[in-house]
């Protein structure tokens, strides 16, 4: 990667913002793959918000919506249970929170 692209790839996310949510259940693999959502978007100048509760915090807002920082998932792959952003699926809560953000 030259320093051309490697300066324009830290600029791809300015003014963008990325929210992060899981449907709740176990899965062999989401610690990282949160963590690396995070970390790439705060590389390239987004914004990344971590949605506690899931779908239903999206839906309420507030609290349940926080900023995610580098330090925040510094030691997410040492845990042993999922990081706690989620909950079961429920399509009445997707149903009410997408028209708000479309």
């Amino acid at each position: 990667m030259t320093h051309e692209e490697h300066h324009a790839a830290k600029t791809l996310g300015i003014g963008k913002a990325i929210a992060v949510l899981t449907s709740g259940g176990d899965a062999q693999g989401m610690n990282a793959a949160v963590r690396a959502v995070v970390r790439v978007g705060i590389f390239t100048g987004a914004r990344v918000f971590f949605v506690h509760e899931g779908y239903q915090g999206l839906v309420d807002g507030g609290d349940h919506i926080r900023e995610a920082t580098w330090e925040s998932v510094s030691m997410m792959l040492q845990l042993l249970s999922p990081l706690k952003i989620g909950q079961k699926f429920n399509m009445q809560c997707l149903g009410k929170a997408l028209p708000r953000y479309w």
